[in-house]
């Protein structure tokens, strides 16, 4: 009984000191198709295939500190003469890193599904991510939609994918 008032004390500083507890900021990230630069030193990783010269993308995206977190982007979608369009992706920052993917259609039809941002935080999660993300793509194109199984051992990052995935295939107009 006497030790009561010692372990609620305790209790109460621990929980300050949880509530006053304040992660590291990642950072923001700005992507201009147009001038081909990034922010925070993240590195666009796709690009448009051949045959695009006549067309442009603007998209502007910024990140929040808090993991798990999707940060709204603008975008115009990318036409070409031939029909393929093709748009970004929501920014999703997740418990091992930050995944933006491009979503390339022609017609109602995914051909192509590329990350212009994969950064991971430790070379685990690039590991894990280099073995998930080819098996995440071909289950996109597969499904042909975002209904996809993920990967095994990989459920943060299919999650951020399947993320960033429907964000592209709303602005790109498919179910």
């Amino acid at each position: 009984m006497k030790r009561t008032p010692i372990v609620v004390a305790a209790t109460a500083a621990g929980l300050a000191a949880v509530l006053g507890f304040h992660t590291e900021n990642i950072g923001t990230n700005v992507v201009s198709g147009l001038s081909g630069t990034s922010g925070a030193g993240k590195t666009p990783t796709g690009s448009s295939k051949g045959g695009d010269s006549g067309s442009s993308t603007t998209t502007t995206s910024g990140s929040s500190s808090t993991p798990g977190s999707v940060s709204s982007s603008t975008s115009t979608t990318t036409t070409t003469p031939t029909g393929t369009r093709s748009a970004l992706g929501a920014d999703v920052q997740y418990r091992y890193g930050e995944l933006e993917l491009q979503v390339t259609a022609t017609g109602s039809r995914i051909t192509d599904v590329q990350p212009v941002i994969d950064t991971a935080f430790d070379p685990r999660s690039s590991q894990v991510n280099s073995y998930a993300e080819p098996l995440l793509q071909s289950q996109t194109l597969q499904a042909q939609s975002a209904s996809i199984n993920g990967v095994s051992g990989a459920t943060f990052t299919s999650q951020a994918y399947v993320q960033s995935l429907q964000a592209a295939l709303d602005k790109l107009g498919i179910k």
